[in-house]
This record gives structure tokens, sequence and C-alpha cells, in this order.
């Protein structure tokens, strides 16, 4: 495959993830609709299923805030160099075609690139292993990125202390992240790290999908349970909170343990580009073993 083919599936992959909600986002919203009882959280939830709907049917972007495109890439044989430029390119075009607002604005100048192509951005994060060739797309709104988390614990708290911390952020935060959310909590050595596991875990595990570790899936039940009665509810009118809770972590230090909270809106939106030879498969089903 050449790199104006590449481009091409690169470009579609945006498409995917800006006008197609995945499907376990989607059976779990409606889910949650098909049980709400309360007549304004299911009619508000009625219209972001018929939204969905729309913006599949038209192909036009589900939120009006297509967010900042991140990038997942286990690059197989490709130079990281070539594969950049291909990304740079092919986000110009998407944001042209598709079309994408345009949200990437130079901080020092004020001046919006209006491609969605600025300093450092897509942000690109290189992934190890494989031969083949792989891409997840993700789109994160200011929205949801503006409640984000973090405090750093002493390595000695427990579990009740990171409850407390995930529970006031998601307390503070209300109904400015457009809920339901769906949390990501990473739990990690230092800030850095903590903030991209719970990105990470987030995007790159399906929703309902438990922790392959016991006592962290337990902690996630938990914490969704919890979450779900502070009835801060949908958009802020009461019902249910978060679709789901994921929790990642990393071996903390033995003086402190940070703890990252990041949400998703009610929107999160993912796809992923496999190419082998080629043959290219773009699904908005996400692949957890992109940890790997």
């Amino acid at each position: 495959m050449d790199a104006l083919e590449l481009k091409k599936h690169i470009v579609e992959a945006i498409r995917v993830c800006e006008t197609k909600l995945p499907d376990d986002v989607k059976n779990a919203l409606k889910k949650v609709y098909e049980n709400e009882e309360r007549q304004l959280p299911k009619m508000i939830l009625g219209i972001l299923l018929e939204n969905v709907e729309v913006a599949e049917r038209e192909h036009r972007p589900i939120c009006q805030d297509t967010g900042t495109l991140t990038f997942y890439v286990k690059r197989g044989n490709w130079g990281e160099e070539e594969l950049l430029k291909i990304i740079h390119d092919a986000v110009k075009e998407a944001s042209e075609v598709i079309p994408l607002r345009p949200n990437t604005i130079d901080f020092t100048s004020g001046i919006n690139a209006g491609n969605n192509t600025g300093r450092f951005i897509p942000w690109v994060i290189w992934e190890p292993g494989g031969e083949n060739l792989e891409i997840t797309v993700i789109a994160k709104g200011g929205g949801s990125e503006a409640v984000s988390s973090l405090k750093v614990l002493p390595a000695t708290a427990g579990h009740n202390e990171i409850f407390r911390t995930v529970l006031e952020s998601v307390a503070k935060a209300g109904a400015k992240p457009c809920p339901p959310i769906v949390l990501g909590v990473g739990i990690a050595p230092s800030p850095d790290i903590a903030f991209d596991l719970a990105k990470r875990a987030i995007y790159l595990r399906p929703l309902g999908i438990r922790h392959e570790n016991k006592y962290i899936a337990q902690m996630e039940e938990n914490l969704l349970k919890a979450i779900n009665m502070l009835e801060v509810g949908v958009h802020g009118f009461g019902g249910i909170t978060a679709l789901d809770v994921h929790i990642e972590y990393a071996s903390i230090h033995p003086s402190s343990m940070a703890v990252g909270v990041i949400a998703s809106c009610w929107a999160l939106r993912r796809a992923t580009l496999k190419v082998h030879g080629n043959s290219a498969i773009i699904t908005s089903i996400c692949f957890p073993n992109i940890f790997k």
C-alpha cells in the first residue's frame, strides 16, 4: 500500500470516528434509555440516540465539537517520519471533506490553523509491537477535557482515599462533561503516567469489559455504583451519570501515588484502522491488545 492509499484510509477512519458511535457505546446508551423511568432524562437520552442515528445516516459529525485528534499507532514496517506526514495530511483533508470544526489554536499567536493541525497536533503516540500497521484514532472534545483532575496521594493511601478522590472529581464536574460519561482512572507513580493510563482505559477497552485484575475489576464495579448514586444524571437532570468506569494502573513509587481522572462525554468516539499488505479494515470496535 502506498502513501496516497494509506492517507485515504486514515481519512476514512477519522470519518468513522467522528460520525459513527461505537456499538458498545450505542448499546450502553440504549440500555440506559430503556431502563430510565423519569420523563426528562429519558427524553434527553432519546434525543441523543436520534442524534447518533442521523449522524451515521448522513455521515455528519456526532457533535459540533469534533475534538482534538489523537492517534495510537503501531507502525509495522512504516517509517515514523513518513507516517507522521501522512497522518497530518489526512487530518487536513478530513477537516475539509467531513468536515471537522477547526480546533487547533496556537497559544502564542491566537491563530487557528483551520485544519486541526498545529504544534504537536494531531498528537501521535507510537505503540510497540506488530509487523502490521494499526492506527486507533480518538476524538475528544474540550468540554470533557476541562473537568480532568489529578491528585497525588501518599503511597499508603488505600482504596477509600482513591474512591474519595474520584467521587469528588465527578461531583465537581457535574453536568459540564455532558453525561452520561465514561470515566477513566489512572493510578501511577507520576501525573503524566496516570493521565496517559486514564485515557487509555477509556478509549482502548470496550465498555462492559472489566479489568483482568480481579481487585481492579471490583473497584470499577464499586466506583460505577457510587458515581451513579451521586444523581448528577443525564446532562445534569438526574438519572444515570456514568455508563462505565475503567481503571488502569502502573506500579507506584514507595512515596507517592498519582490518581488521574479523565471523563469522556456520552459521545465516546474512536475508530481503528488495521492494514495488512494492501488490505485495510476500519472498525469502531477497539482492540484491547493495543496495551500489549
